[in-house]
This record gives C-alpha cells, structure tokens and sequence, in this order.
C-alpha cells in the first residue's frame, strides 16, 4: 500500500524526536471513504485522534480538498508527506491544518496537544532526470510561451532570447511539452505548426510549481514599510517609480480594484538599498512587504498598470489558500488570462 510507505516512516520519526506515540487504528475503505487512515497520537497523559490524508506530493488542490473537508467534518485532520513547501507550512498553519513531514517537521495542535517542530533537515524532491521542465529554468520557458504561444514557432533562439533562458535548453522543454501533452501539431496555412494544448491544466500546474520551486530565488527579502502612511500610499510609487512591477496581492488591488492588500510585493531589479531609501523600508524578517527579482524578459512583456504580468498576479493569488485572494485570482483570470 502506497500509503504506507509514508504513513509508517512519518509516524516512527515523530514518535523518535518528538516523544508521541502513534497507532494506527484503521484504513478506511470503500467509496465514501474520508480519509488514508484514521490514527490514535498520544503524549503523556494526552491523546488526539486525527483523520489523516497520505500524499506523496502537496499541491494547492490538495491542501483546498483538506480544508473543505475539515469544514464539513468533525474529525480534526493531519496532512503526512514526504515534503512540504515552506510557503504552504504557513499557510497550513494559519487554516489549523495539521501536517507531519517523514523528516519528522510536524504542527500538531489540537484540544489536548501542541507540538510544532521545524529544524529537522527536508529536502524536495529532485526532479527525474528527463524532467527539466518543471526546474527554475523550465518555468521561466513556460511562462514566455504561456504569455506567447506563437513562440513556439519562432526559432529556438527567438524562445531563448523571449524566455531568459539558454538556448540548449530549449529542444528538450519542447520535447517535454510534446510528451506531456501539452504540444500538439496543428496547420497554419497549410503549413505545420505547433500549438499549445491542454492551457488551463497548464497554468495552474505552473502556478503551484512557481510558488514552490522559483519563486523563493526570486525573493530578495521581506521588510516593513517606516510609517503607516507609507503602507497607506503604496499604489503611489506606482507613478513615481518605473522600475517596479506590483505583484501578489497588490497586483490584484490595482487590476481588480476589489482588493485591500495585507502583503505588499515588490518585484524590481534596481539595487535593494535603493529601493528601501525611496520606498522607506526597514528589514523585517516578518515584514509585510517583499522584494523580488523579475524573472521574465522585461523586453518582451506588454507594459501595463505598474503590475507583473497578470498571468503572474493570477497564479500568486490562486496558489494562496486565502479564500478572497483566490476570488480575486479568478477575475484577472476572466479579464485578462482567458
């Protein structure tokens, strides 16, 4: 059983580091069945019975099927994978989701039990060796020809150039697109060409791999603007300020017009100080303001409102869990990603 060679490691390494003591108590089975397992977790004289779902990887839709049904349900339910994205940890957190790492990183909180721990060593999975697609230098290819379809019928290098990526990359992202089906070959003109398929399915597959595998190398830091009238007037650097493209959450305030950021995302490539010195940012490891560096060819994108790409502001919003961010993610997805 597939669950089992998670479900067993990640609950022999809690008990080892962390001093509880887990049971398994049943595999539920049938087609109404709510969860992998249901298990018994006990420390000290405290015991919790949680609901658990078993995965072997964590993407958004996963973590939105765990929280809908801990809405619908009673049980308290606890997330077991191999490895979890530090962005979705917090996010996790922040819905009361439980979760074990089979590194034995664990939040467990309910009525009798707290135990959070985070320093033990996880690495994310590599990808195969035929996979360079959905590595740093993949998403950036993909971005471009999200953007542009057309691209695909450029040469190579013209996707090189529009995408910031090396030209001997670009063949096999190709050939990868054409395996996984999201190249198919079409006629133009009587001509053959290749077209994009398979979109939707696509971006979204994107925006979950952006928000776990590129975008922490983007990120430059986080920070806290000086004054509250500085927060307050945020969109007027905006104007002021044409070396920055607003993302995330103030991406969707000014394409929508029906957002109030709480996290302000800066992505610029001008120098970090100088960005503090005119912004009036001070560091601030649990700032409400981050920098990141653009990773898409500022030559060849369409220049619009001072935001990224909406593409981009799409796929940060829906890659959150926050119910209104994901709201706003699909209007910009209606109005401008089609």
């Amino acid at each position: 059983m597939k669950e089992q060679d998670i479900l067993l490691p990640a609950l022999e390494r809690l008990t080892e580091i962390a001093g509880v003591t887990a049971k398994i108590l049943s595999y539920p089975s049938g087609r109404g069945r709510n969860s992998d397992a249901i298990i018994e977790l006990t420390k000290g004289q405290q015991t919790s019975i949680l609901e658990a779902d078993v995965k072997t990887e964590v993407r958004t839709a996963t973590l939105d099927n765990i929280i809908s049904r801990q809405q619908q349900t009673d049980g308290k339910r606890i997330l077991i994978t191999k490895y979890i994205p530090s962005p979705m940890k917090g996010e996790l957190r922040k819905q009361n989701i439980c979760y074990i790492e089979t590194s034995g990183n664990c939040y467990i909180e309910t009525r009798s039990m707290f135990v959070l721990i985070s320093d033990q060593k996880s690495t994310q999975p590599k990808h195969n060796e035929d996979t360079k697609l959905w590595a740093p230098a993949g998403l950036k290819f993909l971005f471009a020809v999200l953007q542009e379809p057309d691209i695909l019928n450029t040469s190579y290098r013209n996707m090189a150039y529009a995408s910031s990526v090396a030209l001997g990359n670009v063949g096999n992202f190709i050939s990868e697109m054409k395996r996984d089906g999201y190249i198919i070959m079409g006629t133009r003109l009587e001509q053959p060409i290749l077209l994009l398929d398979n979109k939707t399915a696509l971006i979204d597959k994107w925006a979950d791999m952006y928000r776990t595998v590129l975008r922490p190398k983007q990120l430059v830091g986080k920070f806290r603007f000086a004054k509250k009238e500085d927060r307050a007037n945020w969109h007027e650097y905006t104007a002021q300020s044409g070396d920055i493209r607003w993302g995330g959450e103030t991406a969707g305030a000014i394409l929508t017009g029906h957002l109030v950021p709480e996290v302000y995302t800066i992505y610029s490539n001008s120098d970090r100080f100088e960005l503090m010195r005119r912004l009036r940012l001070v560091p601030s490891a649990t700032g409400d303001v981050e920098i990141l560096r653009p990773f898409w060819n500022e030559d060849t994108a369409e220049p619009g409102d001072g935001t990224v790409p909406p593409m981009l502001a799409y796929a940060e919003l829906i890659s959150s869990l926050d119910s209104r961010n994901r709201e706003i993610a699909l209007r910009i997805k209606e109005k401008y990603v089609g």
